[in-house]
């Protein structure tokens, strides 16, 4: 693969872009939690949710490199990651708040949550070692997938097997450019994989006459 082909895969499945991916599909596919809102309310809910989780991060990096508290926008030091990443999962937070009133289905506000939860365990992770934020968004999505399909009782086998796919394309890209480890994907993958299959899950079963 060439290096310029790692950096198209690197820039289109960045992980500030999970979260709109992952409301697309919920909100754009034949399945329950789509039948609530009507086409222009789908795409005022992508709106904000790209706006908290790309848009905003995107900005803060910008002042972080501004005030020189970061060497790059790619974050290629692990330990610069942490911070960005926690002021990300505060977006998050602030992207609950502001929806939670507006009596949506549970499993947008509980994929929310388990994003936010995903990415500070990244921050720590970060502290010691390089884990792959890239394949923690491939990996959330696909068990997020998962974990819907499940709920659900829908087969979204082709939507899980082409996110398994992309997982690989990207860990790929990623090894080409040097940026993570072989290792360093794969945990990054399962992270994001295991920790929004069983968030999603857990908030299924805990919450299951009230938030779903």
């Amino acid at each position: 693969m060439k290096q310029s082909i790692a950096k198209i895969i690197s820039y289109l499945f960045h992980p500030v872009f999970a979260p709109t991916y992952g409301f697309a599909l919920i909100l754009f596919t034949n399945n329950y939690f789509s039948y609530f809102f009507n086409d222009s309310i789908k795409w005022l809910l992508l709106a904000v949710t790209f706006s908290f989780t790309a848009v905003l991060p995107f900005f803060n990096l910008m002042i972080l490199k501004r005030f020189r508290l970061i060497s790059s926008f790619f974050l290629q030091n692990a330990r610069e990651r942490t911070f960005p990443y926690l002021i990300t999962s505060l977006f998050y937070v602030g992207l609950i708040y502001l929806i939670k009133d507006f009596r949506l289905p549970g499993i947008y506000v509980s994929f929310l949550i388990a994003s936010a939860i995903c990415i500070f365990i990244a921050a720590l992770i970060n502290l010691k070692w390089k884990i792959s934020a890239h394949l923690i968004g491939n990996g959330g999505l696909a068990g997020s997938i998962l974990a819907i399909s499940w709920i659900l009782h829908q087969n979204w086998l082709p939507w899980l097997s082409l996110m398994l796919f992309i997982s690989g394309l990207t860990a790929f890209a990623r090894i080409v450019l040097e940026e993570h480890t072989p290792q360093q994907t794969y945990a990054g993958f399962l992270l994001g994989f295991i920790g929004m299959f069983f968030l999603l899950i857990g908030a299924y079963i805990i919450n299951l006459h009230t938030i779903f």
